[in-house]
């Protein structure tokens, strides 16, 4: 320190020393309290993390909202002068220490110092020695590049009064003695991690700003894909004027933003040299790197010191982990890193993504390998990945990855190998791509059997049997699934080891389906073990899925859900949480949680669902937007159910799925129209429904199916249609001991019978119904009922016909379905003036409904905004444009003095709920 101080008589800007003025509908972020607050105290917080993270929109927030004492200098590129920056920090303590440190400042204008070292003696000496808790904040420190200052706030640092804390705001690593700070314990850390926005609080900051409703699944998709950058989120809630809009801008972040490429231009600017954007674009290709794998990418010796010198640059490059030695790019600025390498022809893709495969091959790392010998488009280099790592990514359930990989080989290639024509036609099988399946395995037969021993055609034959079962099962030919599956486990696996496995799976599938539940339980367990002999870890997944769900049918629904802990529980011990077989887990797990009546465990598990296989595609997602469809109506949110019944829908459309799949879903969409009193798309549907064997309904799949046409029947008046229908699917399910599907029976024919006015029936059906849900637990299954089933339940209570278990069974299902909003009568409301003005009526309307009376269609538009419906919503209803729905309702918030639509169905569930008996 030899710069000599004397900077004058300074002209303090104001601002630079004051906490900056929050932002309005600002969010707080509770969460941080502990660190800033209530905690042993430290010498130095550290908030870094790239820009748009609201670095110091919440460090301010935090320390106004806990009313910490703090003294605050906003720095700038122009306090690396040494008496400017001495002066502003003396400015800034003597102002928050009610003018302790004043005699410094007036020296440093008035005399000057030989050093900063020896200012901030004379500053130090100046503090009490105890006092409140002080922060002394120094704000975007990364614009400070002097390395006097530098020294000066390490000398500092050591002898800091106990109270005060040193808290420095930055985009880069402060070269200060962080290090040494943080092994001795004298260093807390916020980084972007933590400063980015959770699903919870995006959730929060999103609703207050838009002026639609949006699902949680949206948010919680937005959030993945921007990692929770503030920024890019607040981008999105200004350039979407639907719920629509908003959803496509989230699918396309990942090919790129204009607006967001702009901004990273701004950022990186002309302050790169050209080897460190050639290491950007270069490093692009990959998922993660570090100091090793640069090197090989880039074909370069200083690829630790490219790495260190763009760390220190404050860009979107942040560690994998703990170690700090592996690092990855923020997904959106890999995707702009990537559009600029795709912008320049001096870079060799091609080379640069077989370099890569081999690199992480060198490492053992397969999945990675084969996704850049993908991009590489190099057959070879596949091959090998395959022929090494091929039956492990099988096993692990990596369908994707397999079937990306087989796609760039060319035929001849698989069809000279039995492994890679089993891992091509089970890849095909489950994509439901099952004349596929045939064809791959007759190419290969023909090309092999020229050269086959007999020995080996066997062993080619067995695994191929236990393919060709899988599709005979998927098919709906159980005999001939049981036959090959039987053929298939007698010989040995020699190609791939999972092969008996697969068809001992496929005999207890057949089983299931054919109603053996007993003994299909028992082979599905014993295809458990024999898949954990093999570590297979897909297959045990799948095993115990199966059981889960054989004990559902059961009626069993406390055993199926402790199955699937047991499942959950092999999964973390095995790290298999990437696994997308996992999403069968989740899926039936919701569906158990949503007939529990356990709504936020049900939707959370369809979400993660959705998250586990966000790379597979969307024509996946069908299950799970099927349960969180059955939760939005569960909880009243039509807008939001109406939008997972309209995707659903077009799903069915143009994919083909398994009756199980399709049959639920269908239950669903049918629930909703229903509720809605949709007579046309039920009359629609009827037309084109999957057809209908009530006899042959002998599993929970054709069971649903029948019951759906049942439904449909009765939706429609046509009950006379609907009791045999339903009579019969009851009889056989009663003989196949499938419970479940036994209650939910009895729960559609207490309705039928209650339409049909006999009343000794329909509660006869009803109390069965109760006395089945003592072992099925069901809730969902009788709330789908809407208010008929209050009406049903209090005729039951009233005759003293239940009592025990079934009679507080029916008190609660009493209680649930009145807190359930009717979708369809809260249309009707909107319509019926003079419900309107029994509201103005009431003796306790607020006095602004009065003096500020709304028009009818401020009226229709209120009660619609309550019944969930979204703008595009209300303007379809009401027959007119978007824009004057937008009208309207701006002169509703107006008129009743509110600024967001959470304010709006507040005021409408205060005005409204009574009137709908909700």
């Amino acid at each position: 320190m030899t710069t000599t101080l004397n900077p004058g008589q300074i002209t303090f800007i104001a601002a630079k020393n004051q906490s900056p003025v929050s932002p309005p509908a600002l969010l707080p972020r509770e969460k941080f309290n502990d660190l800033l607050h209530g905690l042993e105290p430290v010498s130095l917080l550290l908030v870094h993390a790239p820009a748009g993270y609201g670095k110091t929109t919440t460090v301010a927030e935090r320390l106004a909202s806990l009313e910490a004492r703090s003294a605050w200098f906003r720095l700038e590129a122009s306090d690396n002068a040494p008496g400017r920056f001495a002066g502003y920090l003396v400015n800034a303590l003597a102002r928050a220490t009610d003018g302790s440190c004043q005699p410094v400042l007036e020296r440093l204008q008035a005399e000057g110092y030989d050093s900063l070292e020896s200012f901030l003696t004379d500053l130090l000496a100046g503090l009490p020695q105890d006092d409140e808790p002080l922060y002394l904040v120094l704000d975007d420190y990364h614009l400070i590049t002097n390395g006097e200052i530098h020294e000066a706030l390490r000398f500092l640092l050591r002898h800091l009064p106990g109270y005060l804390t040193l808290v420095l705001i930055s985009r880069t690593m402060p070269p200060v003695g962080v290090a040494q700070l943080r092994m001795q314990g004298r260093l807390t850390e916020i980084t972007s991690r933590d400063l980015g926005f959770e699903a919870d609080e995006a959730q929060q900051y999103l609703q207050s700003r838009l002026p639609f409703e949006i699902s949680r699944e949206d948010i919680e998709r937005a959030v993945r894909r921007v990692e929770g950058w503030i920024s890019a989120l607040q981008l999105l809630s200004a350039s979407s004027a639907t719920s629509v809009e908003f959803s496509e801008f989230v699918d396309q972040l990942e090919h790129g933003n204009q607006n967001i490429f702009d901004y990273f231009d701004e950022l990186v600017g002309n302050d790169l040299s050209e080897q460190q954007r050639r290491f950007l674009m270069r490093t692009s290709i990959l998922d993660r790197f570090n100091a090793g794998m640069v090197m090989r990418v880039m074909d370069d010796t200083d690829g630790q010191a490219l790495l260190s010198s763009l760390l220190s640059m404050g860009l979107f490059i942040t560690p994998v982990d703990n170690s700090a030695l592996w690092f990855r790019y923020h997904p959106l600025f890999s995707v702009y890193l990537r559009h600029l390498l795709t912008c320049t022809t001096r870079e060799n893709q091609r080379d640069l993504n077989q370099r890569a495969a081999d690199a992480w091959l060198e490492l053992d790392h397969a999945e990675e390998a084969a996704k850049h010998a993908i991009a590489a488009e190099d057959p070879e280099r596949i091959t090998r990945v395959l022929t090494i790592h091929g039956r492990k990514f099988f096993t692990e359930g990596q369908f994707h990855l397999l079937q990306r990989c087989l796609d760039t080989l060319p035929q001849e290639i698989i069809a000279e190998d039995p492994t890679l024509t089993l891992l091509r036609a089970w890849v095909a099988q489950g994509q439901y791509k099952f004349d596929e399946v045939e064809n791959w395995l007759s190419a290969a037969e023909a090309r092999l059997q020229a050269f086959m021993n007999e020995d080996t055609q066997r062993a080619v034959h067995g695994e191929f049997s236990a393919i060709r079962a899988q599709v005979a099962m998927n098919y709906g030919d159980g005999d001939r699934a049981l036959t090959l599956a039987r053929e298939a486990i007698e010989q040995d696996a020699r190609y791939l080891p999972t092969s008996r496995v697969a068809a001992a799976s496929v005999i207890g599938e057949a089983l299931f389906v054919r109603g053996e539940l007993e003994e299909a339980l028992a082979r599905m367990q014993d295809t458990e073990h024999l898949a954990r002999a093999h570590q297979a870890h897909q297959n045990v997944i799948w095993a115990l899925c199966q059981q889960s769900e054989i004990s559902v049918a059961m009626g069993l629904l406390q055993k199926a859900y402790n199955i699937q802990e047991r499942a959950f529980q092999y999964a973390e011990e095995n790290q298999l949480n990437h696994l997308p077989i996992l999403e069968f887990l989740f899926r039936i797990r919701s569906q158990i949680m949503w007939e529990w009546h356990h709504l936020e465990s049900a939707e959370r598990c369809a979400l993660q669902g959705i998250e586990i296989l966000e790379a597979q595609g969307e024509r996946w997602y069908v299950q799970s937007y099927t349960s969180l469809a059955k939760v939005a109506q569960a909880r009243g949110r039509q807008s939001l159910c109406a939008d997972y019944i309209a995707k659903i829908q077009k799903m069915l459309a143009a994919e083909d799925y398994h009756l199980d799949w399709v049959a639920n879903a269908q239950a669903t969409m049918l629930s909703y129209w229903d509720a809605v009193r949709d007579h046309d798309s039920i009359q629609r549907w009827l037309t084109i429904a999957p057809p209908c064997e009530p006899a042959k309904a002998t599993n929970h799949f054709n069971q649903c199916n029948g019951r759906n046409q049942a439904r449909a029947l009765i939706s429609l008046g046509q009950y006379e249609l609907a009791r045999p229908l339903l009579e019969e699917l009851t009889a056989v399910a009663r003989e196949f001991g499938l419970k479940t599907d036994l209650n939910r029976n009895h729960i559609a024919l207490a309705y039928l019978y209650w339409q049909l006015d006999e009343r000794e029936q329909a509660l006869d059906h009803m109390k069965t119904a109760l006395e089945l849900a003592s072992t099925t637990g069901a809730v969902g299954s009788f709330l789908r009922l809407g208010k008929e089933l209050i009406v049903l339940l209090k005729a039951l209570i009233n005759d003293e016909a239940i009592e025990g278990m079934e009679l507080q069974r029916a008190e609660r299902l009493i209680q649930l379905a009145q807190q359930q909003r009717d979708f369809s009568r809260a249309i009707r409301i909107s319509l019926d003036e003079a419900i309107i003005q029994d509201i103005i009526d009431r003796p306790d309307v607020p006095e602004l409904i009065r003096t500020s009376p709304l028009t009818r269609r401020e009226w229709q538009i209120l009660s619609l905004i309550h019944a969930g419906l979204s703008n595009d919503q209300i303007a379809e209803h009401l027959k007119v444009a978007s824009t004057t729905v937008k009208t309207h309702i701006r002169s509703l918030y107006q008129k009743q003095n509110i600024s967001h639509r959470s304010e709006a169905i507040e005021l409408a569930k205060d005005l409204l709920s009574k009137i709908q008996g909700d």
